[in-house]
């Protein structure tokens, strides 16, 4: 009994694994209708999705995003209250969090009907992107430094998380002096030699396993406060 999860955290970890498993369902299906196979070492993200790129998968990412948002969401709420520390909750980096989430749900519509941001809005695909990527990582990381500063948890966690940042602008910045001639990566990449860490897909796919790590790392980890123990999620409060 005394290593069952506590309600409330019981119920985010369902929502965390829900989410997770409706995602690795879709890019599963969408790897293996990928033209030619999927070299995820030396494809970015984006092409898996692409109606363009992955005509007969790309909505299967899409897709999975789009039911994946909703599943998680309910879990914003005990990461709000689980990681209350010294009186004060982790306001921004919860709102980032649901930024980024609500990014990807805009993202995922964008590809599942065939839109184009950018048409009615300059580079607004770029745009929604970026504040998508920025969103999540922020919350994350904002939560691990939340929880370090007062005292509920280490830094070491949000260190691993942020390492394949690291690791592209380090080899970005090889291929900008040493090789500025490769071009955008592709999987020709691999028949020239390039090796796989200076790819930028590599890395991309690592911060997105990374980020998935650290937010069911978060769930788990975050402990009953008396605030978090009183409130249940939005669907069970009286």
């Amino acid at each position: 009994m005394g290593d069952r999860l506590p309600p409330i955290r019981h119920s985010a970890f369902i929502c965390y694994l829900a989410a997770t498993l409706v995602l690795a369902v879709g890019v599963v299906v969408a790897f293996s209708r990928y033209p030619g196979g999927y070299d995820w070492v030396y494809t970015v993200v984006s092409r898996l999705a692409s109606p363009t790129r992955n005509p007969d998968g790309g909505h299967w990412v899409t897709g999975s995003l789009l039911l994946a948002v909703p599943l998680f969401w309910p879990a914003t709420y005990h990461l709000a209250r689980a990681h209350t520390a010294g009186g004060r909750r982790p306001r921004l980096p919860i709102t980032a969090l649901r930024v980024g989430l609500a990014g990807a749900a805009l993202l995922a519509v964008e590809g599942l009907l065939g839109l184009d941001f950018s048409r009615p809005f300059r580079k607004g695909h770029e745009a929604l992107a970026i504040v998508t990527f920025l969103g999540f990582y922020g919350g994350v990381l904002g939560l691990f430094f939340h929880r370090a500063r007062y005292g509920t948890g280490s830094v070491m966690g949000g260190l691993v998380v942020i390492l394949p940042l690291v690791a592209v602008g380090l080899s970005q910045t090889a291929l900008y002096f040493d090789q500025r001639d490769l071009g955008w990566v592709n999987t020709e990449w691999r028949e020239l030699g390039v090796p796989f860490w200076l790819s930028f897909a590599f890395w991309q796919w690592l911060a997105v396993l990374f980020l998935g790590l650290g937010l069911g790392y978060l769930v788990l980890k975050s402990g009953p406060t008396s605030e978090a123990s009183s409130e249940a999620l939005p669907a069970r409060r009286s």
